[in-house]
């Protein structure tokens, strides 16, 4: 098996201080739940910690969901935004959100956020 190149805790920091920037310029606020559907990888810790240094609750959910179990996840969560792989952007087309604000990060584009209404 071959692994992925580890990330610095240095290197982690800056890049979720980044995504939690990202967050709340998408009106993101301590305590909103934002679910995360992304694959691990470069983008997964990133988000999750960033969305914790925004004050968020972050809900890791699997990225390969049909659009309707998202739905069901996000609104018992009452989760206020949903990142995702921009591949599965038209999958997830269900959903009652905003045009989705793509997110760029070092390694380029990794995910998309919906702001959920």
């Amino acid at each position: 098996m071959i692994y992925p190149k580890l990330m610095s805790y240095s290197k982690l920091t800056d890049q979720a201080v980044a995504v939690a920037v990202a967050l709340g310029e998408l009106d993101v606020r301590p305590e909103d739940r934002v679910l995360i559907m992304l694959p691990d990888g470069p983008g997964f810790a990133e988000s999750f910690t960033g969305a914790m240094q925004q004050g968020a609750v972050p809900l890791p959910v699997n990225p390969q969901l049909a659009a309707r179990d998202v739905v069901s996840a996000a609104a018992e969560a009452g989760a206020r935004l949903v990142l995702a792989p921009v591949d599965r952007l038209v999958t997830l087309a269900e959903l009652d959100a905003e045009p989705p604000a793509l997110i760029d990060g070092p390694h380029g584009l990794w995910a998309a956020a919906l702001r959920l209404h």
